[in-house]
């Protein structure tokens, strides 16, 4: 078993009653209960940076394809690979699957890409106001992390940023909320009650309940 404690989580998802995160420094996917609080290794992949589980298997954000990111389901019960494709503008900063359609972020290009799971093919893409990353879905609500990087853009310094979690209707390409952060997150999941996310340069996951005026958690 491992310690969540010491894992620098770079991606997440909540599915089953169970919180999937990937650690990419670690190269691992692991799968966390919250309820009995154990966290068992499921995968060793190098560079693996993301992990969303869907009906099918679980999508992965790897190294590799035309554009040295690539999109992987991988098959826990029989250890394949169903089909993989690269991603649009080599977007790697996460995946999650919402009425069967795959969505991905590409944070420096401001994107949100809508996907073909069969076929890898882009459905459409939309262009967002800041930065988005860590997307993530729980049952019809899309959510993701958004990073205004101040005055400069992409030159500002960090110290100047903003964060946000953002849930989005891509439909009518709007945001339907926007809760301010008083820290930098490094990816985010959600269930019916709470906010799972990480924070960048630590280790270990915090929670917050979803709907309440307490102050974020930003310790272990």
């Amino acid at each position: 078993m491992i310690d969540i404690r010491s894992l620098s989580i770079t991606g997440m998802q909540w599915h089953a009653g169970r919180l999937w995160l990937a650690a990419a420094s670690e190269s691992v996917v692991v799968k966390y209960d919250p309820v009995g609080e154990s966290c068992d290794e499921v995968l060793s992949l190098p560079g693996v940076r993301h992990a969303c589980p869907s009906d099918e298997g679980v999508w992965l954000i790897t190294g590799g394809g035309r554009l040295g990111q690539q999109l992987v389901l991988w098959s826990p019960e029989t250890n394949r690979v169903i089909r993989r494709f690269d991603c649009p503008d080599g977007a790697a900063s996460g995946a999650t699957v919402l009425k069967d359609k795959l969505w991905l972020s590409h944070r420096r290009n401001r994107k949100l890409f809508c996907m073909d799971p069969e076929k890898g093919r882009n459905l459409w893409t939309i262009r967002m106001e800041h930065q988005v990353f860590s997307p993530t879905s729980y049952r019809d609500e899309l959510w993701c992390v958004e990073c205004d990087p101040g005055p400069l853009g992409d030159w500002s310094d960090e110290r100047q940023a903003d964060y946000a979690f953002l849930r989005y209707d891509p439909v009518r390409e709007q945001v339907v909320e926007r809760i301010p952060l008083p820290f930098r997150p490094a990816c985010l999941a959600l269930d019916s009650e709470h906010f799972w996310y990480a924070v960048q340069d630590e280790t270990g996951v915090r929670l917050h309940r979803r709907g309440t005026a307490v102050p974020w958690k930003v310790c272990p």
